[in-house]
């Protein structure tokens, strides 16, 4: 097996572990790019949400879905986070990727998302155009302009999420 074909394997089986790397440089939307308007999320009640609403607002944007065993861990500790702000200057949306949306729906309430606005895309239309690195991936957006890509969950990772929230307010 020649070392090129064993590396990408390699970063392959990391990204479904969800232990990809914390750079930007695999998803399609990076830090510093404008962050890409939704292509069919909707609320829980089927209402269409655009991105461009939350303006004014930092926003903290997460991919996940109820087969990620990461996102159920970064759900909890990002709720946590988000009761921590003003919901007039900072915004923290999940995005579910579950192609059933019973089983998006039961995942964010099982996750206790009630501080997060919790938005549903079944149809992966948005998160391929944003393209993350792997599940979850957040995405902090000021003015329009990704500010920070992080890929993966790992304990600590609230930490530093809240000091890129801080800087960016």
């Amino acid at each position: 097996m020649s070392v090129k074909l064993f590396s990408s394997l390699a970063i392959a089986a990391l990204v479904v572990l969800g232990l990809g790397t914390t750079d930007s440089a695999n998803a399609k939307v990076r830090k510093g790019d404008r962050a890409a308007e939704f292509v069919s999320v909707k609320d829980a009640a089927g209402k269409k949400v655009s991105i461009k609403s939350f303006k004014n607002q930092v926003v903290v944007l997460t991919f996940g879905a109820s087969w990620c065993k990461p996102c159920s861990k970064e759900l909890p500790a990002y709720e946590q986070l988000a009761k921590k702000y003003d919901k007039k200057k900072v915004i923290f949306i999940a995005i579910n990727i579950d192609s059933k949306l019973s089983k998006g729906k039961a995942f964010m309430k099982t996750s206790g998302v009630s501080s997060m606005l919790s938005l549903y895309d079944p149809k992966s239309s948005t998160v391929e155009t944003y393209d993350p690195p792997t599940m979850p991936s957040t995405f902090v957006i000021k003015k329009g302009i990704v500010k920070h890509v992080h890929a993966g969950f790992r304990k600590g990772d609230s930490a530093v999420l809240k000091k890129v929230i801080d800087k960016n307010l």
